[in-house]
Order: structure tokens, then sequence, then C-alpha cells
């Protein structure tokens, strides 16, 4: 078995509205006339929209794998592949992030288990250094065929 899951992000967003508004902006203003291309803040600006536009599409429309699964392991997000034999077991919490309480699965070791973890994994606030999103990043079917993966392959404790 080998199955990836994506990230489920809504490309019609408030990103989107601003690169649209800010594109007509400056559009308009090249509309005044040729003279506005001899003033370099406005190859900064072009640039800016230019970069903007590429940051929407890599995040928003280009998919963003967030777990890889298969019979050996499991790799979420960039990190490191967790095998399965080296988790303990894996449970449902509650953690705070973004001002709210989110729902997360954190997959714990075994004690003694060495990984070599990412800054990212090192530095998070209630997350463990494995633990995958259950709010609202992934689509519902693969957030109910996750849980019952997970749980058919390690057991899922739920509190």
């Amino acid at each position: 078995m080998n199955k990836t899951y994506y990230y489920n992000f809504k490309p019609l967003n408030a990103w989107l509205c601003f690169n649209i508004l800010i594109t007509l902006l400056i559009g308009s203003c090249f509309l005044c006339g040729a003279r506005i291309w001899l003033y370099p803040q406005m190859y900064v600006l072009v640039g800016a929209v230019l970069f903007s536009w590429g940051v929407w599409y890599y995040k928003y429309v280009r998919p963003q794998v967030m777990a890889i699964i298969t019979d050996e392991s499991i790799k979420i997000d960039h990190n490191n592949p967790l095998k399965w034999s080296d988790i303990a077991y894996a449970e449902e919490r509650e953690v705070y992030c973004c001002f709210k309480m989110r729902k997360i699965i954190a997959l714990i070791p075994h004690d003694g288990i060495d990984y070599k973890y990412n800054w990212l994994q090192k530095h998070n606030a209630g997350f463990t250094a494995f633990s995958i999103p259950l709010y609202g990043l992934l689509s519902k079917q693969d957030e109910a065929e996750l849980t019952a993966l997970i749980d058919k392959k390690i057991g899922l404790r739920r509190g």
C-alpha cells in the first residue's frame, strides 16, 4: 500500500482577491502611458506582484502533500518518515493553535527512538513531532480514511 494525502486548501480566498485588485491597479497605471516604464519603482512593484502570484499559486493551486503512508512508515509533511513499528500509540488531542482549540492526531514514538527532527518538529506548541491536523486542512473523506487507517495500524486513543 502506498497512499498519499493532500491538503485541501481553497484557492478562492482573500489573497486571490488582493492579487487581482493589485494587478488591475498596476495595469491601470500602465494605461496612462509608456513613461511609467522609466521609473524603477514600477519594476519593483511589478516584481512584488508577480512574486505574490507565484506564492499564491504554490500554496493554493499546486497540490501540497500532507502525508505519505506506506506499509512500513508514515511521512507527515516534509518531516522524516516514522516507522509504524516505532509508534507506541496514537491519540486524538485538542491543542491550542491560531487562537482556537484544534483537533489533531498525535503519533507518539516508543521511548528511546531517536529520529533526526527538523526545526519545525522541535519548536511546536502542543503538537508532537508527528501530528496530523484534523481541523479542515484535509477533505472530510480523507480525514475519515486517515483516521481509520491509523486506528487499524496502531490503534487510536480518543480523548
